[in-house]
């Protein structure tokens, strides 16, 4: 079977490197969804997957790469992060991605050893299968997710039910999970930052382009002085000089470097704009310029023209947010909502509190019916937005 036609929006849209996942995944996952969905047209199923954000998520499910099992990685490395846990205030923990719970809970295990009550912390868990999602929260486990060596955890922290190991209720109520994908720009967009971020075995999967997009989520939902904890193989796909180990490197612990310095996004500056081509937000969009002239076009109902000159301004500034955010505009006015998106998408990556492309993100989600994106996108604008003095 080809898969020509998918491979691209697996890339581009869910961020996954099909060579990465191993071979015949990609054609394997194709085949289960197009017989769950009665194509026997391959071409015809491509399209539904370029066209469907379902079916991309449904696609995503087939593809993720599950293989975990409680205390993964060995006791003392949850031990270390419960312990950083444990010397902060009502703790935030994010596990992403959580597959189907062994992590996280292994999380909420080793603290509740440290005598840590629910109401001292909070577990998000987030993945982009539902499918995993579910068995996480039902939280019922054959003996083969317990084989990382050492004391039997059975016996104190779950219940036998037939066949099942089913976890204690008080430890799965530790833990909120949630559907995400770490390369959508948008993601966990309300969130507050997070004390500690546990995100492994997940950057091999990545494409390059999708990697820096996650590691620009993490940095955004990273508190200033929180942790960052990686598999040592995937240590080296970090941005240079960004993050430092904290302790043994076989944990994986990552600090920012230079904590209580100004922290920027983290984006190579190969992709980012130099400060002084981002400039300050003014009261009214400038007409002068290249960006001037395309947004005078657009003003003036030239579409087409308006298009081609900000692609002839992106070919010489790629990571222009400013020229992508009014591309996304004009597509979205010439009845582009796809292209809008994927413009005003890449803009958002670029500078993320951008408003302009916020606001039209915005609206073009509401008009989608993506009604949860669009309510975050209008709480985030209105904290840009300062209040008038009363």
């Amino acid at each position: 079977m080809s898969t020509s036609g998918v491979e691209p929006v697996v890339r581009e849209r869910l961020g996954l490197d099909p060579a990465a996942l191993g071979p015949n995944v990609l054609e394997r996952a194709i085949e289960a969804r197009m017989q769950a969905r009665g194509f026997t047209d391959a071409a015809l199923y491509a399209a539904r997957v370029m066209t469907e954000p379902l079916e991309r998520d449904a696609l995503a499910a087939e593809l993720a790469v599950s293989e975990t099992w409680f205390f993964r990685g060995g006791r003392p490395l949850f031990e270390r992060l419960a312990g950083f846990v444990a010397d902060r205030t009502t703790a935030r923990a994010l596990s992403i991605p959580c597959s189907t719970g062994e992590e996280p809970y292994s999380l909420a295990i080793a603290l509740h050893e440290r005598f840590l009550s629910p109401g001292e912390f909070t577990i998000d868990a987030v993945d982009m299968s539902e499918r995993a999602l579910a068995r996480a929260a039902a939280a019922r486990y054959g003996s083969f997710a317990f084989r990382e060596g050492g004391t039997d955890l059975r016996p104190v922290y779950f219940r036998r039910t037939d066949e099942y190991w089913e976890l204690l209720p008080h430890l799965r109520a530790a833990v909120r999970f949630h559907q995400g994908n770490l390369t959508d720009p948008l993601f966990l967009a309300d969130e507050r930052p997070y004390d500690l971020i546990v995100c492994r075995n997940v950057f091999i999967y990545f494409t390059p382009d999708a990697r820096l997009r996650a590691v620009a989520n993490l940095d955004r939902l990273l508190s200033l002085d929180g942790r960052l904890c990686v598999t040592p193989a995937e240590a080296d796909r970090l941005p240079p000089g960004r993050f430092v180990a904290e302790g043994q490197t076989e944990f994986g612990i990552y600090r920012r470097v230079g904590v209580g310095s100004t922290v920027h996004k983290v984006v190579p500056r190969a992709e980012v704009p130099e400060p002084a081509q981002t400039p300050a937000p003014v009261v009214a969009a400038t007409t002068t310029g290249p960006l001037g002239a395309a947004r005078l076009l657009a003003d003036a109902g030239r579409l087409d023209e308006a298009r081609a000159a900000c692609e002839a301004l992106l070919r010489a500034r790629p990571s222009d947010a400013d020229a992508l955010a009014l591309l996304g505009v004009v597509h979205s006015a010439s009845g582009r909502t796809n292209d809008a998106f994927d413009a005003l998408r890449k803009a958002l990556y670029l500078a993320p509190d951008h408003a302009e492309a916020m606001a039209h993100m915005m609206a073009l989600c509401e008009r989608r019916g993506d009604t949860a994106r669009a309510a975050a996108l209008r709480r985030r604008l209105a904290r840009l937005t300062p209040k008038e003095d009363t």
